[in-house]
C-alpha cells in the first residue's frame, strides 16, 4: 500500500489542529488506522516519532506568534495552544530554543524548530538508469505457500555469485512450467557464506508437498520495473541498503531474508522483506 496521500492527509489535519494536543487515537479514529500502525508507519516515512513531529510543530506555532504578536502577552499565546501553564512551557520553550519566551521575543531571531512535513512519493532509481523502484509499507497475513526448495552447500560446491544466480534461473523456469501457474515466489530462506537456501513456491497447492509460511508482520514492500532482478541482483540489494538507512529500516531476517514475487508482466515485479523500524 502507497501511505503517501494519507499522510499528506494527516500532515494537513494536524496543520488545522495544531491549537491542542492530537492523540494517536484520535488518528486512528478519523483516519481508518490502527494506531499502532500508522505511529510505525509515520516513523518510517518522515524520520521523526508522531508525539515528537506534533510537539515540535506546535512550538514553531508558538515561536512564530511571540515574535508575529509583540503586544501580546506570552501566557495568552501559550495558552491558545492549550499549554495552560506558563512554567511548564517556559521549561519546555528554553529546551529546544535554547532560550526563554521572554528572551527569544526581545533577540526577534527566528529559528526553525520543524517545518511542516512534505511528504514524498518514495523512488529510487539504480545507477544504471535500468530498474526503478517504488517503496510502500504494511503489515501483512500469514501466509502459506507451496512449492520446492533447495539447498546449497557452498562448501562442498564453490560457485561465484554468477553461477549461483544461473543456478537460481534454471531452477525458477523449471518451476514456471508448472500447468496453470500465473504467480510465484522465490524465497530467500537463509544465506550464509556456507550454505544458501531458497525456493520456489506458490497460493494453490497442487501436486507439490512442500510449504513455507511467511510470517505476518511488518514488510516492505518495493514494487519494481525493469530487468530481472536475476540479471541484477547487486545494483537491487545496494539500492534497497540505501533505501533502508534513508528511511530508518532494519532487515529482520530471522525467518527468511526475503520473498521475491513474479507476475504474468514480465516489467514488473515486487520483492517483499520483513522490516523492523529503528527507534
Amino acid at each position: 500500500m502507497n501511505y503517501t496521500p494519507l499522510l499528506k492527509e494527516i500532515i494537513d489535519y494536524i496543520e488545522i489542529n495544531i491549537d491542542r494536543p492530537i492523540t494517536l487515537d484520535e488518528i486512528s479514529t478519523n483516519f481508518f488506522i490502527s494506531k499502532f500502525h500508522f505511529h510505525r508507519i509515520f516513523k518510517v516515512y518522515t524520520g521523526i516519532s508522531f508525539g515528537q513531529y506534533t510537539n515540535k510543530r506546535r512550538l514553531q506555532y508558538i515561536g512564530d506568534d511571540i515574535l508575529n504578536y509583540k503586544t501580546t502577552e506570552i501566557w495568552k499565546i501559550a495558552l491558545k495552544y492549550s499549554y495552560t501553564h506558563p512554567q511548564i512551557l517556559n521549561r519546555i520553550f528554553k529546551k529546544h530554543y535554547n532560550t526563554t519566551p521572554t528572551n527569544y521575543r526581545k533577540d526577534m531571531i527566528r529559528k526553525i524548530i520543524q517545518d511542516k512535513l512534505i511528504i514524498l512519493e518514495k523512488e529510487t532509481i539504480s545507477l544504471n538508469g535500468k530498474i526503478t523502484i517504488d517503496l510502500s509499507l504494511d503489515f501483512l497475513k500469514k501466509t502459506k505457500v507451496y512449492g520446492i526448495t533447495y539447498s546449497i552447500d557452498l562448501t562442498k560446491t564453490p560457485l561465484i555469485e554468477n553461477e549461483v544466480i544461473e543456478f537460481i534461473k534454471k531452477k525458477s523456469q523449471d518451476f514456471i512450467a508448472t500447468p496453470k501457474l500465473t504467480k510465484f515466489y522465490y524465497i530467500s530462506i537463509k544465506r550464509t557464506k556456507k550454505n544458501h537456501t531458497f525456493g520456489f513456491f506458490t497460493d494453490n497447492k497442487f501436486e507439490f508437498d512442500e510449504c513455507f509460511t511467511i510470517p505476518s508482520g511488518l514488510y516492505a514492500l518495493l514494487q519494481y520495473s525493469g530487468d530481472r532482478l536475476y540479471n541484477s541482483l547487486d545494483i537491487v540489494f545496494n539500492d534497497i541498503k540505501s533505501i533502508f538507512v534513508k528511511e530508518h529500516l532494519i532487515p529482520h531476517v530471522d525467518n527468511f531474508e526475503l520473498v521475491q514475487q513474479f507476475f504474468d508482466d514480465p516489467t514488473h515485479y515486487s520483492i517483499i522483506i520483513p522490516v523492523e523500524v529503528k527507534e
